[in-house]
């Protein structure tokens, strides 16, 4: 009987030890990494903005050097399984940002359609920086092309009497396998 129990005690040994090795390697060819970037929209001064009225704006085009980053996390675009956005700040050096009422923020490249990335809805008053609310969605074939824009869908609570230019980071979190 002890010697069937020292045999039964190896054998579960080596199973663990085999599948841990297993989930080892299984970790060892994940990567998650997060890449940042950061731009501006300018918003002109016009008096007669109101409520009722949708502003439309864009950012410049941000080159996504995403070839290069996933080259630096030993990794490449068909390796990767997901990009989601984790992080969409807005803000305005210049003042406050109690001029907006509702922000929708959708993300573009060349050959795509728009997807909704983010919004906000109520934005505090007297605040000069805010996080929007992210969309749940995979944005991964937007951030294989070379360039991407965001168009900010704006609504302004009042006439602007001076130009306002807001300031805008992402953080966007990767997941995939390595080399």
């Amino acid at each position: 009987m002890k010697k069937l129990t020292t045999i039964l005690s190896f054998s579960l040994l080596l199973v663990g030890l085999m599948s841990c090795q297993k989930t080892k390697d299984e970790i060892n060819d994940k990567t998650e990494f997060d890449m940042s970037y950061s731009t501006s929209v300018p918003i002109p001064s016009n008096p007669n903005y109101t409520v009722t009225t949708p502003v439309d704006l864009s950012t410049p085009e941000i080159n996504t050097e995403s070839s290069n980053k996933f080259k630096a996390e030993s990794t490449a675009k068909d390796l990767i399984s997901e990009i989601k956005m984790t992080k969409f700040v807005i803000s305005n050096s210049a003042g406050n940002l109690n001029f907006l009422k509702s922000i929708s923020i959708y993300l573009r490249t060349s050959g795509k359609g728009e997807q909704l990335v983010a919004v906000k809805t109520n934005i505090p008053d007297n605040t000069t920086t805010m996080d929007a609310d992210l969309e749940d969605v995979n944005i991964k074939d937007y951030i294989f092309n070379d360039k991407i824009q965001f168009r900010l869908s704006a609504t302004i609570t009042s006439g602007l009497s001076s130009d306002q230019n807001l300031k805008i980071e992402q953080t966007l979190h990767v997941k995939g396998k390595k080399l």
